[in-house]
């Protein structure tokens, strides 16, 4: 699956767990890791086991469990818990070997979706063994950490991560992971330089991205769902190819030429359209 928008929630309020099922996310995040003290890891899985036992159904918005790293004390607990039947699968921090995703992937039942956080600069060496392990379904780059560990200093313009992010996408591409989903944007009344941001990763490959607020959403799915304008540009490029061009190689529309990588833009374009529900396939 591929989602615009997966939004963290705290492990330790069940409140906003159950409130956070209503919001406009695509995905959603329950946090056990970086949002959660080490004095309370215990405390919020049991929160998290409550939220889950509430929900009547298996709600239509996917949940996905950010665990904690593999090898700390609390990792293999995390992990179980994805086994519920409400969890649809496991964010996997600080990434680094397709041993860890294999684990992981064993431990959660070999079950559902396993998106892996690369946040690290082993992570971004060992992409190659990463993606190796097949049930990994996506990828998220955690540039907080990644410039901690790297020494980096984040700046609006985001340059200094660049080659993380390059190598991520050629790298999940390569694999055939669909979801690249960019870091968290930790301003959250700064909605113009997330959507600066945010275009900025869209243009690199990412098709989605984490957000750390429901005021966030609207912002991130209108970057990383096609526009009225490329879609109206698809389903023209389509029709003609199907229609009025069948069979030809090479064509030209409204003076531009139109060749067979042009046309496969055409049907990524009307293919996230259909997924987003911004058009009715057909």
């Amino acid at each position: 699956m591929i989602y615009r928008s997966l939004m963290f929630t705290p492990g330790t309020n069940k409140e906003r767990l159950l409130k956070s099922v209503s919001s406009e996310a695509d995905a959603l995040l329950w946090d056990l890791e970086d949002a959660v003290h080490p004095d309370e890891k215990a405390a919020a899985r049991a929160v998290i086991q409550e939220a889950l036992d509430e929900l009547e159904d298996k709600p239509a918005k996917p949940i996905f469990l950010r665990v904690n790293q593999y090898g700390t004390e609390w990792y293999a607990e995390d992990v179980k818990l994805a086994r519920h039947e409400n969890v649809n699968g496991i964010m996997l921090p600080k990434a680094e070997s397709a041993r860890q995703v294999e684990e992981t992937w064993e431990g959660m039942g070999a079950n559902g979706e396993l998106i892996v956080l690369v946040e690290t600069a082993a992570g971004i060496v060992r992409l190659e063994d990463i993606f190796s392990n097949p049930n990994v379904s996506g990828v998220a780059f955690g540039a907080i950490d990644y410039a901690v560990d790297a020494d980096l200093t984040l700046t609006e313009a985001g340059l200094e991560a660049i080659y993380a992010r390059s190598r991520i996408v050629t790298y999940a591409k390569a694999a055939g992971v669909e979801g690249i989903y960019d870091t968290v944007f930790a301003d959250i009344h700064n909605t113009e330089s997330l959507q600066k941001r945010a275009v900025s990763a869209r243009a690199l490959g990412f098709n989605g991205q984490m957000a750390v607020h429901p005021k966030q959403i609207e912002t991130i799915h209108e970057v990383y769902s096609p526009s009225r304008e490329d879609i109206d540009w698809a389903v023209k490029v389509l029709h003609h190819a199907e229609h009025e061009e069948k069979g030809a190689g090479v064509f030209m529309l409204d003076d531009k030429m139109v060749d067979r990588p042009i046309i496969e833009k055409a049907k990524q374009i009307y293919q996230a359209a259909e997924r987003y529900q911004l058009i009715i396939g057909g």
